[in-house]
């Protein structure tokens, strides 16, 4: 008997699999419990538009990411930690402080809005806190295995 998966069911298979199995174990155990329906030429039609839809929203979306990238290549943060004499800094920028910088930069809402709002959460990849004055690049993943680099410009606030 032809089934759709509902579920992933383990030893079967992973969620939007058609598969064959037995009528019994389709009938008694899979379909009352939700984890399967019947694998009608319907069904299976209904499951492949589905999955085409699916594919295609998948793929506006990745390309949406690659255009927040090529737009990042143009973005450029300024910051500014304090400094003594000779240029000697005092603190550094980290995570709370770039992240923070981003959500309120006119150019970064501008850019998350002309996406559509794509980018809901991305990650800032920065291995040490910047301790520097001087121009930086920090990497930004906004998923999907998307990743840009902004320039971060830090400046001394004396």
């Amino acid at each position: 008997m032809k089934i759709i998966l509902l579920e992933d069911v383990k030893g079967l298979g992973k969620k939007s699999e058609v598969k064959e199995v037995k009528s019994g174990y389709a009938k008694n155990f899979l379909i009352p419990k939700n984890l399967a329906k019947l694998g009608t030429e319907e069904n299976i039609e209904n499951l492949n538009r589905q999955k085409t839809v699916s594919a295609e929203k998948e793929n506006k979306i990745t390309a949406n990411l690659k255009e927040i990238v090529n737009q990042l290549k143009k973005f450029k943060l300024e910051l500014s930690l304090k400094t003594g004499e000779n240029k000697q800094v005092f603190g550094s920028i980290g995570l709370p402080e770039i992240k923070k910088a981003l959500k309120n930069s006119e150019v970064f809402q501008k850019i998350s809005k002309e996406i559509k709002g794509e980018i809901k959460d991305f990650k800032i990849i920065l291995e040490k806190p910047i301790k520097a004055l001087g121009e930086h690049f920090i990497e930004i993943g906004l998923g999907k295995g998307i990743k840009g680099k902004i320039k971060v410009d830090v400046r001394s606030q004396s």
